[in-house]
């Protein structure tokens, strides 16, 4: 193909997952932006309280020692040890905070002497300060005092490669500046650990059950009329047959579409190549739903008559969000609800579901890295937002699947039910009674249905002619056709499909 040709690289795993649950590289870019500006905000925060003014230590020899390992507690109750802020046990009453920390576990070599000091953000005296250095049988001894009001001192002696040590303080609440963040921490901290790996796991758990009772209390089973049915039982487009089928659309509504604008003389086709489509918009009599005239315009644009496929693909890529094939959606969800066949406009039902599921993930987005860097005391704690998260995946997958159809719109399902049993029937047509033009004129719901392979073969021993609107070499035979035109409609329709807002499928 002659001059300037863009090639289109297919997404990648990644965004094909993201689309399944209704997120595209725009919004996929907006979540990792917030996910982002998060984990500056708690960097910062935690280099803020990094920052903190230095302690002013008492002139004692024993804490000037080069390997004293020093602890800060500042004035917002975290306890800091160099650059790092620790994630000490903390316990409560009335009156006190009690800290635990383990500052040895097991030490690859014997040691003469280990000695710790915590620095208080206030003074204090024995009877207001409680302090021990806890030892599990590994060092010789161990001991713990308060030097000069502010500064507790641990130290151990012998301490041998099997040795646990914790240091344990007990200092009065006014010593810590309780902002309600801590009260949080402090609460969720108390709860045990098994609660939030048993919420993360009920989590998603709870979100599927609800889900499935709703899409049972939503869907009543339609089964076909008993009686046969070889015709289309109403002028219902393609496409409103898959809403109504579905409840929502999908890629196959949208091949089949542009299968039925082709057949019905708006479009044509020329095949040059494996990758080289040509595609031109006629003129025809056959009047066009409002969704089908908005979607030929997306594909030529208002005065644009002929496009390659490279071209089509390469500006649907662009507008990853395309406004027309969003309205083409929207336009096609109008119509169905207004024919009565559901309570509530499907389109409506999933946004609905679908900015529940966005809100949830953000939350559990922003629950995750606050967790890392404001809870950090509570680790498990991390189990329940990605629970949360899952939870919002799962809202958002099968929101599509929630619609609910009228009584009007079961009755009106069993008739094409009834149809697409037809559809699917291997029996091999007869010459005498069907004819080249039904064929085609059906073929549009039988990929509906899913069932375009069944109703090929049944023509498969009558004769074939090239229809018209599609222009190809070496296509003698049904089977040709169809092997040649089907993957052209599932592969323009997965690019609309993909290129539309995620609110309006």
């Amino acid at each position: 193909m002659g001059g300037d040709t863009r090639i289109v690289k297919q997404p990648n795993w990644f965004f094909q997952l993201l689309g399944q649950i209704g997120l595209y590289r725009r919004s996929a870019g907006f979540f990792l932006i917030i996910g982002l500006a998060l984990l500056g905000g708690g960097v910062f925060l935690q280099s803020s309280a990094l920052r903190a003014e230095d302690p002013v230590l008492p002139a004692d020899p024993r804490l000037q020692s080069d390997s004293l390992l020093l602890y800060t507690l500042t004035k917002d109750g975290s306890l800091i040890f160099g650059k790092t802020k620790q994630s000490p046990e903390v316990f409560s009453t009335e009156t006190t905070y009690r800290y635990r920390l383990q500052v040895v576990n097991r030490p690859t070599e014997f040691t003469s002497e280990i000695a710790v000091a915590v620095w208080l953000p206030e003074s204090g005296t024995e009877e207001t300060i409680g302090h021990r250095f806890i030892n599990n049988g590994g060092a010789l001894s161990t001991s713990s005092e308060l030097i000069e009001s502010q500064v507790i001192y641990f130290t151990a002696l012998d301490v041998g490669t099997e040795s646990q040590l914790a240091i344990e303080f007990e200092i009065p609440k006014n010593f810590i500046q309780r902002s309600a963040l801590f009260a949080l921490q402090e609460r969720a901290s108390e709860l045990p650990s098994a609660l939030w790996t048993s919420v993360s796991i009920a989590l998603p758990a709870l979100t599927i059950l609800l889900l499935l009772v709703l899409a049972v209390a939503r869907s009543r089973r339609v089964s076909p009329l008993k009686e046969e049915v070889t015709a289309p039982p109403s002028r219902l487009a393609p496409a409103l047959v898959g809403i109504l089928l579905r409840g929502r659309l999908t890629s196959r509504e949208l091949a089949a579409t542009l299968l039925d604008l082709a057949r019905r003389g708006h479009l044509a086709i020329h095949h040059y190549s494996v990758d080289d489509y040509r595609f031109r918009r006629l003129e025809s009599q056959e009047k066009l739903e409002d969704f089908e005239k908005v979607l030929l315009e997306q594909i030529f644009g208002p005065s644009a008559n002929r496009a390659s496929s490279d071209e089509v693909s390469f500006s649907l890529a662009q507008e990853v969000f395309s406004k027309r094939v969003s309205q083409s959606f929207i336009l096609a969800y109008r119509k169905i609800n207004a024919l009565g066949f559901f309570y509530t406009n499907p389109l409506r039902l999933h946004r609905r579901y679908q900015y529940a599921g966005i809100f949830l993930f953000l939350l559990g987005v922003v629950g995750f890295f606050s967790n890392l860097f404001v809870f950090t005391a509570i680790p498990s704690l991390l189990f329940f937002w990605i629970g949360m998260i899952f939870s919002a995946m799962f809202v958002t997958h099968f929101a599509k699947s929630l619609p609910s159809r009228t009584v009007f719109g079961d009755r009106e399902l069993a008739k094409w039910l009834a149809f697409g049993r037809y559809l699917s029937s291997k029996a091999p047509a007869n010459f005498a009674s069907h004819s080249q033009e039904k064929y085609l004129s059906y073929l549009p719901y039988a990929i509906i249905f899913g069932v375009e392979v069944e109703w090929t073969q049944s023509f498969y021993e009558l004769p074939f002619i090239q229809p018209n609107w599609y222009v190809a070499a070496n296509i003698a035979t049904i089977d040709q056709f169809a092997n040649k035109v089907f993957p052209l409609f599932g592969y323009l329709s997965h690019i609309l499909a993909s290129s539309s807002q995620p609110a309006a499928r």
